[in-house]
């Protein structure tokens, strides 16, 4: 079922109008009803709040012996401001257009504690939260799976709304380090004293010297300390 609020900004002025008007006028109320339920059918959204911008008090429509017909560009309902049509077709036409203003929410990920340029994040600094992502653009998370055991690229304050480009996987092996050089292949026990070259994070190939050899290799990091090669 899908979670929705419908904000009217004059609602009563619309009741109002729909309890003195006229049997051969069109209802206000009618008109804002149609929209919201034609925009509860068309928004991809489960969770949503409308604003309906009020037609002019002094609006009189001729009633409409049929359904009204509800229509947008391309029959889309986005995030942000909408014109929404409204026509009858029967009698005396008419057609009148509503901006109607759309938030949508979803559970984000938002910063309970600050975050230093560099540190990595744990599940302490994490917390879901119900946010108007209307316009976010797609940038934020709901995953904590996402960001945890990440490094925040800069800092960032409580409450801020997380996304991939807030973060990036932290460097296990810094430029000068120490590390051990293994073989991918079990069958092959090699092990070698190696100076890294470059910052690397997991899964990255690096330049590795061979402390023996003074050969440079690339090599694939595992972990801090622990490089490994193919052979």
């Amino acid at each position: 079922m899908k979670r929705k609020r419908l904000i009217i900004f004059t609602s009563a002025v619309g009741l109002s109008v729909a309890a003195h008007a006229q049997p051969d006028y069109q209802p206000h109320a009618t008109i804002y009803q149609a929209v919201n339920e034609y925009i509860a059918q068309h928004i991809s959204s489960a969770d949503y709040e409308v604003s309906l911008a009020p037609l002019d008090r002094q609006l009189k429509l001729p009633l409409c012996p049929e359904t009204l017909e509800i229509s947008t560009s391309n029959d889309l309902i986005n995030t942000g401001r909408n014109s929404i049509g409204v026509r009858c077709h029967r009698d005396n036409k008419w057609s009148v257009f509503i901006s109607a203003v759309i938030k949508t929410f979803q559970p984000v990920l938002v910063l309970t504690q600050p975050l230093q340029r560099g540190e990595i994040i744990t599940r302490q600094h994490l917390a879901l939260e119900r946010k108007d992502v209307s316009g976010l653009r797609g940038d934020f998370t709901s995953q904590i799976e996402q960001i945890e055991h990440q490094q925040a690229i800069r800092a960032l304050p409580v409450g801020a709304i997380l996304s991939m480009r807030n973060v990036a996987a932290p460097k296990l092996i810094k430029r000068g380090d120490k590390i051990v050089i293994s073989s991918a292949r079990p069958e092959f026990a090699i092990r070698m004293n190696g100076l890294a070259m470059m910052d690397g994070v997991k899964g990255q190939l690096i330049r590795i010297k061979n402390q023996s050899s003074g050969r440079i290799i690339n090599a694939t990091v595992i972990e801090p300390g622990l490089v490994s090669v193919n052979r």
